[in-house]
């Protein structure tokens, strides 16, 4: 199943050549948007939500590792299509400089409020915290999740948007505690794209052990030789950092 709107924003200001230092968006990027927008379209129907409650409780949203910054801006659009009577803000994180830089020009070729889109260069989300904790709405996550050797993350070059280490965990496992932390109260989510040779079950176990977060597969696809799969999380209970 694929959601009705979903549509992706504009790339016509990149060339090939931004794709040789920023990851190119790819089947992983179009299922991510797929499970944001299932979930939109979900709450837009819901006939007891005639008001968009569901819709603007979202207040914060947040991007780990952004790169062309297309699912966050595909986000903003599907939220701006309800008014602009409210505000949201979007953040997006990259430790690429590129990155940051191409991001924001996504947003804004794709009409975003330069007001509402706060890019940031830094490791994970290690900036916005301890500031954000229990305050992102809508988390999204696309890790390096490809299992390499642990000397390929965190590399100068492309392979670092993928090189995920043993397990491909390496950069996700590093991640999993800050979501944890970010996600608000009772209402957060989290998408995270995962692959098989990542143990997505032992992650969901480590996630709802040691964080109190509900973990659960919500859209999968094959994609040339392996499964991707979106991993939705929801927080089961305030969070307070030691």
């Amino acid at each position: 199943k694929t959601c009705r709107s979903a549509e992706m924003p504009s790339l016509k200001h990149l060339r090939m050549r931004d794709y040789d230092s920023v990851y190119e968006p790819s089947d992983d990027t179009y299922l991510l948007i797929d499970a944001i927008g299932m979930d939109i379209d979900a709450i837009e129907d819901d006939g007891d939500d005639r008001n968009n409650d569901g819709i603007k409780r979202i207040k914060r949203t947040l991007e780990i590792g952004c790169g062309t910054g297309v699912p966050s801006v595909y986000l903003a659009m599907r939220l701006l299509a309800h008014g602009k009577d409210y505000d949201v803000k979007h953040f997006v994180t990259d430790i690429n400089p590129d990155a940051i830089r191409i991001a924001q020009a996504t947003a804004d070729i794709n009409n975003i409020p330069s007001a509402d889109f706060h890019p940031i260069q830094c490791d994970l989300a290690s900036q916005l915290l301890p500031e954000m904790e229990n305050k992102i709405d809508v988390l999204i996550f696309n890790p390096p999740y490809v299992p390499t050797p642990d000397e390929e993350v965190g590399s100068n070059g492309i392979e670092a948007s993928w090189a995920g280490g043993t397990n491909g965990r390496v950069v996700l496992d590093r991640a999993l505690p800050q979501i944890a932390q970010l996600l608000a109260f009772p209402h957060g989510v989290a998408y995270v794209v995962v692959v098989d040779d990542n143990y997505p079950e032992e992650l969901a176990q480590r996630m709802m052990e040691i964080h109190d977060i509900k973990v659960v597969p919500w859209a999968r696809r094959r994609a040339r030789n392996e499964f991707l799969t979106i991993l939705k999380m929801t927080t089961t209970k305030v969070h307070i950092s030691s």
